[in-house]
């Protein structure tokens, strides 16, 4: 993964990491994302973006048609998860479920659907194949690789885990420690971001500066959640680095 592209995953982690189950639910748009990106990085509009597309499918030589199957794949993916996850309707539930201990009841319910959500993101990276370059190619197979790794790790015996996280009060470590794990952030990749608008798509590729900048984000992150109250947050997000790390091309980064 480039280093503007990754620094706005990065960024968007900071950002949901940020706040609380209830701050996700309201806060969760294109205004509040900006407010929280380093520097100057203004997000391009849909016409932008389709525009990127557009461009990336006919620069990487793919079939006339790549374009329009890559629009729709996106457009299907997206329908894809909010069927899987009514945000709202999980925020309810959890908060119904802290007082009663029932989280991992919850979790269970929604880590049931992760099969179904593989196979969506396995069909929409299969639609984009034909716009990426051969090392995104590789990108992409490591890509689906961490992310079933992500998965995996959030729904470990059916989100025993997350439940926890939860309950031992780490959205509200999260939310206390905001300013610096932004920092965190700002000070890993800041320096991958353009001053301007993004005009093209970044090549989606990961190479060893990445994962140095990987792992120096995890041990600033994990630094900062360490003065919480509670050791639980820090403990299960070093574990969630180290986790999705595996069988990625940073796997042989430990960190730390």
């Amino acid at each position: 993964m480039t280093g503007a592209k990754l620094a706005c995953v990065a960024v968007l982690l900071a950002f949901v990491a940020g706040t609380t189950m209830g701050d996700v639910a309201n806060q969760i748009d294109v205004n509040a994302i900006r407010e929280r990106l380093p520097g100057n990085l203004s997000l391009p509009s849909m016409e932008e973006v389709e525009k990127m597309l557009r461009d990336k499918c006919t620069s990487a030589g793919a079939p006339t048609d790549a374009y329009d199957n890559a629009k729709e794949a996106a457009k299907t993916f997206v329908d894809c998860g909010q069927g899987l996850i009514d945000i709202g309707e999980f925020q309810q539930e959890v908060e119904a479920a802290k007082p009663t201990g029932d989280l991992d009841t919850v979790f269970n319910k929604y880590c049931r659907k992760r099969s179904t959500l593989i196979e969506c993101v396995n069909t929409f990276a299969n639609a984009i194949d034909p716009c990426l370059e051969s090392e995104e190619k590789v990108f992409k197979t490591s890509g689906l690789d961490i992310f079933k790794n992500l998965l995996n790790f959030v729904c470990h015996k059916d989100g025993d885990q997350i439940a926890l996280f939860i309950a031992e009060k780490g959205p509200e470590c999260f939310l206390e420690q905001k300013n610096d794990l932004i920092a965190c952030v700002n000070e890993t990749f800041s320096g991958y971001v353009p001053d301007t608008s993004l005009t093209a798509i970044p090549r989606l590729v990961i190479g060893p500066k990445q994962c140095e900048d990987f792992t120096k984000l995890q041990n600033c992150m994990v630094r900062e959640l360490e003065e919480c109250s509670e050791s639980t947050p820090a403990n299960l997000v070093e574990s969630l680095f180290r986790y999705v790390r595996k069988g990625s091309p940073c796997a042989n980064n430990a960190g730390r």
